[in-house]
């Protein structure tokens, strides 16, 4: 039922939350991957549009010019995450930690490398990501270059000479609606729109993706308030704008519900959030 998957989608945040208290102001993680245990974020960026170069071989240098053996041109809104993870875990135990993530989700791993073969760490941290701290030993480090349905993954990790380590992950969203079809498929759920209603032409190419694999599509709408009571009556009047919404753009077979402020993790510190959850046909 979708009230089970709102459950799950609130424990979720919940988690990611506890773990997030020394994480740079702004920064947050991106639902496609989870972080590793005990880690922070300490660099975080945000780029809407993006002319992106992604590397698909290890540095090297031709004619005096350094750069990578083979890369792939792509265009789409970027989010980088830098994370810095507890001392005393290994760079290789923490890519598999990504890695493995990715394939539970069916991700076509395009490139990966490790070590020396990657070659310069300065290039990766400074040339490629754009953050200085990430150059480290080169022995340490590994990358590894995935692509899901509407979003392409970059993700290195890397050892300083200090011993810090440093996992950083460039995600490039090139296809809005093919991407929250795969977490929803993925997940049961979805975030659509913070302190807004969501875009209805995103909404119904979402709708039409997911119609033939779903039995329930419920847009779930989470609002703050003074009290309970207050919030309750909030949310309950973004729910019918919602619904006046879907019917002026001939979108059916979404159900509305709201549920107030009883689920303050997802709210976050938004005033309101559209949230939308799935549930697949029984066998």
């Amino acid at each position: 039922m979708w009230l089970t998957r709102i459950f799950s989608f609130i424990l979720v945040v919940c988690s990611s939350i506890a773990l997030a208290e020394d994480d740079v102001a702004g920064s947050a993680d991106d639902n496609l991957l989870s972080r590793f245990r005990g880690s922070s974020i300490v660099n975080y960026q945000r780029q809407p549009l993006s002319d992106y170069s992604l590397p698909l071989g290890g540095i090297e240098v031709v004619n005096g010019v350094e750069g990578p053996e083979r890369e792939m041109r792509l265009t789409g809104s970027l989010t980088r995450i830098s994370y810095r993870i507890p001392e005393g875990n290994t760079t290789r135990n923490i890519m598999k930690y990504f890695a493995a993530q990715l394939e539970r989700r069916n991700a076509e791993k395009l490139f990966a490398c490790n070590g020396r073969e990657c070659g310069g760490s300065n290039y990766w941290a400074n040339s490629v990501f754009g953050y200085s701290r990430l150059y480290g030993v080169e022995h340490s480090q590994y990358y590894l270059a995935a692509q899901l349905p509407g979003v392409t993954v970059a993700i290195y990790t890397v050892e300083r000479g200090t011993h810090r380590v440093y996992a950083h992950i460039d995600i490039l969203e090139t296809d809005l609606a093919a991407r929250m079809t795969a977490v929803v498929k993925n997940d049961g759920y979805v975030q659509l729109s913070e302190n807004t209603l969501p875009d209805m032409d995103l909404l119904k190419a979402l709708v039409d993706q997911l119609k033939s694999d779903t039995s329930e599509i419920v847009l779930v709408v989470h609002h703050r308030g003074d009290t309970l009571a207050s919030a309750k009556t909030l949310a309950e009047t973004k729910s019918e704008q919602l619904r006046q919404l879907l019917n002026s753009n001939d979108i059916s077979g979404v159900t509305v519900a709201s549920v107030g402020a009883l689920a303050p993790s997802v709210l976050k510190q938004n005033q309101w959030v559209v949230v939308l959850v799935s549930d697949r046909p029984l066998p």
